[in-house]
């Protein structure tokens, strides 16, 4: 029938669902573990080279032999776990500087530290050494040593791991995908097909050879079809049998009459012949009545087969619906995370400018200050002297201030998005200044980018609503245009415009990018449907927009699109406004 599936592609496809889902998470694991082991042994080597060369670069820096100091950094530079190296004096300032480093300020590393880890930041990671030269049986702390390695060192490492494991993966998923296809199709296929032939030749005046026989059948489930249906052509075979004896004693019991309608034809002619029309119009009810019950029977035991496998598919599909929603919910929370987590680097980059400046600017004051104070002392400090430091002294105070100002922004928005990212709560909010902090700390996404968004709000609106649920909608958009919209040449263009219709806030957010085919624009909604997963694409980005849209919101979201046209959203939210 039209609409129907084949119970065994239907349970084959849950079946390796969930084996597939289980794969995937052993094989992060296992990545994962691959991955953070290597570390450790990078970590270990960074400590048996300082340990080797420690003695050495201590005489070193204990001599001020910066030209051995020098070679010994050129040395380590060379050995391939080793991606850059930091060598300081005992006043923690830097003697030799080579390779990939990180600022070691933000460590707030003290004299009594004599080695740190330092984990993993920007795809760095090291190790921290103190350098102590002994001399006539003391210890003097005569500087430090920080080496360095990268991400890329480690995966590179662990790349014929990676592949051996997905390997592994996909032959052990391709042999149960053939074992389970084989299983069904003998287990379920093949006896349903056997025992549907057998129905199909059923015929009522030929019981005997309707019956069904499922030869080298081993399964519980079609023996009891099969003894039920065999059970009920016996049944049937009585009732002829039984039907066929009534016939017989009727045509005695007529036959009797007759003999008596004989012998009694004139005087009771009359009656003889209403008898006989009585007994005809019984035998008819009779049979009548038989075949009512016959078939109220069949009605009877039809109907709580169906009433059972209709329990039982009803409870199937309500146990479906449950586990689905929780997946649901939990792939959309993890969304959420995830890419309030895809922001933090970008924008932890972004403050740690403003901040750096700030702190040279005041280093630079305080220099000017201290000479100032020296001046005085000595007194030696002139007008000329004393306007020249002011001024570059309240420079230096301008330009920390503005720039700890621009710090303090950019964390403020960041809190407000990533508070409303990981809560429901409704509140109330200006679209123009939240779309802006919005955008300000998705910018870290289009520094390395030629790509640029235009936010127009057509007139100050206010509105009360779940602005997380707002954040994550316009969030998952830009970056889903970001991510697939355009080619690496391309400078792409994302307009985002806000306005107001009624009681209802229409959104549409539009690219200039390659845009999609018909087939592309059907799966669009659909979880897990990609185009980008070599480039970290989910596949869930779209999909989460449409449920907030209209589950959270109770709301409307279409889309248009057209291969050269860009992409094309037009979304209608029930908000409520605050009219001032």
């Amino acid at each position: 029938m039209a609409g129907t599936t084949s119970i065994s592609k239907s349970l084959l496809t849950n079946v390796l669902s969930v084996y597939f889902v289980l794969t995937l998470m052993v094989t992060c694991v296992q990545l994962m573990g691959e991955y953070f082991d290597t570390k450790s042994q990078l970590v270990e080597e960074l400590q048996n080279q300082q340990s080797t060369f420690s003695n050495s670069l201590a005489r070193s820096l204990w001599e001020y032999n910066d030209e051995q100091i020098e070679l010994i950094a050129e040395g380590l530079i060379n050995i391939p776990a080793i991606a850059g190296i930091i060598i300081r004096d005992e006043n923690g300032e830097i003697v030799v500087k080579l390779g990939l480093t990180e600022s070691l300020n933000s460590l707030n590393i003290t004299r009594d530290v004599e080695d740190l880890v330092i984990e993993e930041y920007n795809g760095l990671f090291g190790y921290y050494a103190s350098i102590i030269f002994e001399f006539a049986g003391e210890s003097n702390r005569v500087g430090d040593v920080t080496l360095y390695s990268t991400r890329d060192i480690a995966l590179d490492r662990i790349k014929f791991s990676l592949y051996f494991i997905f390997g592994n993966a996909i032959v052990k998923s391709t042999f149960l995908i053939v074992l389970f296809t084989l299983a069904f199709n003998r287990m379920l296929n093949r006896p349903m097909s056997m025992l549907t032939q057998q129905i199909r030749n059923f015929r009522l005046d030929d019981l005997t050879h309707s019956r069904i026989n499922l030869k080298d059948n081993r399964h519980a489930e079609f023996t009891m079809l099969e003894q039920a249906y065999n059970q009920l052509l016996d049944n049937i075979e009585d009732y002829q049998i039984d039907l066929k004896r009534t016939e017989q004693q009727l045509l005695q019991a007529n036959r009797q009459l007759d003999e008596q309608n004989a012998m009694l034809e004139q005087e009771v002619a009359r009656k003889t012949s209403s008898l006989s029309q009585v007994l005809t119009d019984l035998e008819g009810q009779k049979n009548e009545l038989e075949r009512r019950q016959d078939k109220l029977v069949k009605e009877i035991r039809q109907r709580k087969l169906i009433e059972e496998d209709l329990r039982e598919t009803n409870e199937e599909l309500q146990n479906s619906v449950t586990a689905f929603e929780r997946v649901q919910d939990q792939l959309i929370e993890s969304e959420r995370l995830a890419s309030l987590g895809r922001l933090v680097p970008g924008i932890t980059h972004d403050v740690s400018t403003p901040i750096g400046i700030g702190i040279t600017a005041t280093s630079v004051a305080r220099e000017k200050l201290e000479s100032i104070q020296q001046a005085l002392a000595n007194r030696e400090l002139t007008s000329a002297q004393l306007e020249e430091l002011l001024t570059a002294s309240l420079e230096s105070v301008h330009l920390a201030e503005s720039n700890l100002d621009r710090a303090s922004e950019l964390l403020g928005g960041f809190k407000q998005v990533a508070v409303d990212q990981t809560s429901d709560a409704v509140r109330e909010i200006e679209l123009q200044s939240y779309l802006s902090s919005l955008l300000t700390t998705l910018r870290p996404k289009f520094k390395a980018t030629p790509h640029k968004v235009e936010l127009d709000i057509v007139e100050p609106l206010t509105v009360r609503c779940n602005a997380g649920a707002l954040a994550q909608i316009i969030s998952n958009i830009v970056l889903n245009s970001l991510l697939h919209a355009f080619d690496d040449t391309q400078q792409g263009l994302i307009k985002i415009r806000a306005e107001r219709a009624g009681d209802r806030l229409i959104l549409r957010c539009s690219d200039n990018g390659k845009g999609l085919n018909e087939e592309q624009l059907e799966h669009l909604f659909e979880p897990f449907y990609t185009t980008r997963r070599e480039r970290g694409g989910s596949g869930l980005g779209t999909h989460i927009v449409r449920n907030l849209v209209v589950q959270t919101f109770g709301g409307k979201i279409s889309v248009k699109s057209a291969p050269g046209a860009g992409l094309s959203y037009t979304i209608e939210l029930p908000v409520q406004f605050s009219d001032r």
